[in-house]
This record gives structure tokens, sequence and C-alpha cells, in this order.
């Protein structure tokens, strides 16, 4: 068994190369139109709130303390209806694996989307939304932990996650932007919420041609599909022996037997390892903290209610929907920096950097909220720089321990989202400081608490945290390594031998 003390701190050489191919590029590609789904679907609600179409159709009035609890309702609503996904997929990711659950968060997903187009009311609005939140809870679960465990494990995929969602982000503001010049009425707000189907029925469709996950089809004993995945995922002209395959796939199938022969094969059996033993308590605390914390830097609150505050910086009309769309295309850049560089850096530096630059956007934004806004100000310069400071804001329990982590998130963003417009109206700047404290909080417990696990695999991250782990996979090249060295030592006594038989033929006369 591999522990903490013999890795930790240790920077692997790797003697065998690891292998790229556009198969496995394609694979982790594809998967990550789910990080649209849900960028799209979490942004939506900033759309039709930036249409008087919309409100007039709900019979609300914008700005008033019945109109604001409405707002917090749909917004909250849906991350309720994501942590609760969350909880699901604590039973899905082992019941049907990762590919049958996206499937499965892909139709609860167009159930929700299809409704929230039709509504009729804001209740029949609202349940819509739960419906999608549980969906969307589940792709955000299962794309990111689906790339990891196909993609090599200095590149896992992930980095297309965020840069999707921050493109997915800004098409909600853009899309909506061009419908606010359509002839006022339903269409304006109802074909930005259409749009919701297009990616989850594109990821819905193309999912039957996705591989099973490796690990988990060797959780079921379906040890020689779990090899052809593997291989074909790592194959490379590099590596004409499949010899990362082979040690990626030994590494795999040694800890899921350690798994069985210690009963943390399961939900059941997941969920009481998680909270029975000290290092799965250290990772899932880690886990829900960083998934919260994120979402107290108040990412969300801007952006789902950025019509409103830009509003209330005296910009008006057509112009919030626009600005919305760049607020959110500015993060695309950001995202796709933290998907080349993340492994080569390291997550933990680039979480506390960005907390450092939130707060200096927050510390702006509540100083211009109290000088400008909250005293009812008409000075445009001030209003500006208000407007400057928001576009300045930068956005073993494997699958049971990445469900309940990021139902941290939802979790967050039912408080957050369900109080924002009730805290604007009533504390103004207040609620920026407030934002400001757990932020400033969130980075302290990063930096004190958060290891780094750059160009680790998934297992090695485990020897980190100081779970058991079966075999690391230094080892399981080692010995990958070994058995290719004495099958060549082996050839060559073969060679060897053949030609002293050869020297001992007769010549003939």
């Amino acid at each position: 068994m591999v522990t903490a003390t013999e890795t930790h701190g240790k920077k692997a050489k790797y003697v065998i190369p690891r292998p790229r191919n556009w198969y496995n590029f394609g694979v982790a590609l594809f998967v990550a139109v789910g990080s649209l789904c849900y960028g799209y679907a979490s942004s939506i609600s900033a759309a039709p709130i930036g249409q008087q179409s919309w409100y007039d159709y709900m019979d609300l009035e914008a700005g008033t303390a019945h109109t604001n609890a409405i707002l917090g309702a749909i917004n909250g609503i849906y991350a309720a209806g994501g942590a609760f996904g969350c909880v699901y997929n604590m039973w899905s990711s082992e019941y049907y694996g990762r590919k049958r659950s996206i499937q499965i968060g892909c139709c609860i997903s167009i159930v929700g989307a299809t409704i929230m187009t039709a509504s009729v009311d804001v209740g029949m609005f609202i349940a819509s939304r739960f419906i999608m939140g549980f969906g969307i809870g589940v792709l955000v679960t299962f794309v990111p932990l689906y790339q990891s465990e196909v993609s090599p494990p200095e590149s896992r995929g992930v980095g297309l996650h965020g840069v999707l969602i921050g493109f997915s982000y800004s098409m909600t503001g853009f899309i909506t932007y061009g419908c606010y010049f359509a002839p006022y009425g339903q269409f304006q707000w109802r074909f930005p919420l259409a749009v919701q189907l297009i990616p989850t029925s594109i990821l819905l469709i193309g999912s039957f041609w996705l591989p099973y996950s490796p690990r988990w089809l060797l959780s079921q004993g379906r040890d020689e599909a779990a090899w052809k995945v593997t291989q074909r995922l790592h194959a490379s002209k590099s590596d004409p022996d499949d010899n990362f395959a082979h040690a990626e796939y030994n590494q795999m199938q040694a800890q899921i037997e350690f798994e069985r022969k210690h009963n943390a094969v399961g939900t059941l059996a997941q969920a009481r390892l998680a909270f029975s033993q000290k290092s799965y308590l250290k990772r899932l605390g880690l886990g829900f903290l960083v998934q919260f914390g994120n979402q107290c830097t108040g990412a969300l609150v801007i952006n789902n209610y950025n019509t409103i505050l830009f509003s209330g910086l005296g910009i008006t009309g057509a112009m919030p929907l626009l600005l919305l769309g760049f607020f959110n295309l500015v993060t695309v850049p950001g995202n796709l920096f933290n998907g080349l560089f993340i492994d080569r850096f390291g997550r933990r530096r680039f979480v506390i950097v960005g907390c450092i630059g939130i707060i200096v956007c927050l510390s702006g934004e509540a100083a211009i909220t109290a000088q400008f806004v909250d005293t009812g100000s008409t000075n445009r310069v001030g209003l500006g720089f208000g407007v400057g400071f928001i576009f300045a804001f930068p956005m073993v329990i494997r699958s049971f321990g990445m469900s309940w982590s990021i139902m941290g998130q939802f979790i967050a963003t039912v408080i957050l989202l369900e109080a924002a417009p009730t805290a604007f109206a009533n504390i103004g700047y207040g609620f920026w400081i407030l934002l400001i404290c757990l932020t400033a909080i969130y980075a302290t417990l990063i930096y004190f608490f958060l290891p780094e696990t750059k160009g680790m695999t998934l297992e090695d991250i485990s020897v980190l945290f100081g779970d058991p782990v079966e075999l690391s996979f230094e080892q399981a090249l080692s010995k990958q390594e070994h058995r290719e060295a004495d099958d060549g030592d082996e050839v060559m006594m073969q060679e060897k031998q053949e030609g002293r038989q050869v020297e001992n033929i007769p010549l003939e006369k």
C-alpha cells in the first residue's frame, strides 16, 4: 500500500512518454458541451429580468419588494434543484455510471427547459427552474468527473469546463440583447429560454458514441471493456506497446481490487467510509469549502443580477443586456489561460491570486455603490467606474465526494441568490462588504489548508491526502518498465540461443 509520506513532495520522472491522441481530446471536448448546458442554464435568469415584456407577462413590477422576492425564488429554487441533483448523483454515479448519468441529466434538463420556455405564470416558471436545476446538478458533477477519468494526469480536460462555461454565460447576454430588438412580446424572452434545449440535445444524442469511464467499467467487473477503452484513449505512435495505458490500467485495477477488499465499492459503502476516516473527512471538507467559497466571492450574484446592477449604475434599455454578454466574454481568456497552465502552476496558486483580484474589485464596487448608487447620485463618471469594477470581476469516494463538494456550490448559491435582490435594495454597499469578508476568509483557508495536486493521477491525489491507495502511478509505471525490460531480456536471450544453434549447425560439404 502507498502512503502519503512516500510520494508527497516528490516530482515523478516518467520514462514512458505520456501519450496524447485526437480521440482522447475529442472525447473530452465533446463531453464539455455539458459545460455549455450548465453555464447557459445558470445564467439565463439574468436575461428575462432585463426584458420589460417578461415583467409585464408575469404581472410583475420591477423594483418592488414582491418582485425582488420572486427573483430571489427563481434563482434560489434553481440552486436548490442543483443540490438535490448532487444528492441523486451519489447513487447514480455508481449504479448507472458516468455516461448513463450524463444522459439522464440531459433528459431532465430538456424537460425543465421545455417547461420554462412554455411557462404561462410565475409558479410554472419557478417549478421549471427546480427541474432544470436538478438536471444541471447532474451534468455539472459528471462532466468534469468524466473528463478527469479519461484524460491524462497532467491535463485532465477540465480546463475546457471553465472555458465553455464562460462562453455560454456570454451567449446569454448576446442572445437576449438581439431579442431585445424583436417586436415587443413573448418572443423577446421565450427564445433565449428555448436556446437551453440546443446544447442539452446535442450532448444527449452524441453521448451514445462516448466510451464508458474505464474506472467505472472496472468497478462493474467489465475488465476487458475497461482495457479496450484505456488503450484507445492513450494510443500513440510514441508508445507502440501501450506501456502508458498498461500502467494506468494496472493502477486502476489494483485500486478497485483494494476497494473491494475493504468494502468500499458502492454508494452506501462510500458514504460510510467518507464519514468514518480522517483523510476522507478532510477531502470532503476541502471539496465543500472550495465549491462553497467560490460562490461566496459573488460571481453568480453579479452575473445573475447584472442587468439590475447596471440599471442602478445608470445603464438602461438594451445596454445592460449587451454589457452582460461582454462581462462574461472577458472571462473566456482567463478560463482558457487556466485550462492551459493550471496543471503547470497549480490550482492553489490560481485560487489565491483570483481571490486577491476579487477583493480589489469588490472593494471598488462597494465604494462606488456607497458614494453614488445608495445616495441617488447622477454622477456619470462615478457610476462609470462602478461598471468598470464589475467588468474587472473574475470569474475510495470519488463520485460521492465530488457530488458532496458540488452540493456546497449549490447551497451557497441558494443562500446568496435568494438574498441578493432584497439585500441590494435594503443594505446596498453593505452586501458588497459581506462578499469581501467571505472572499478574504476563503482565500485564507485555501492558503493554509488546500494542498497542490498538479500533475497527479486521481489515485496519487488520494495518496497526497493520506488516503489508502494500493498502487501509485509511479509504481505502476516502474512495474511496467521492469516488465518491458524483462521481456526484452528474454528476447535477447532467445536470440542469443538461436544464434548459438545456428553456429553449431554443420555446413554441408
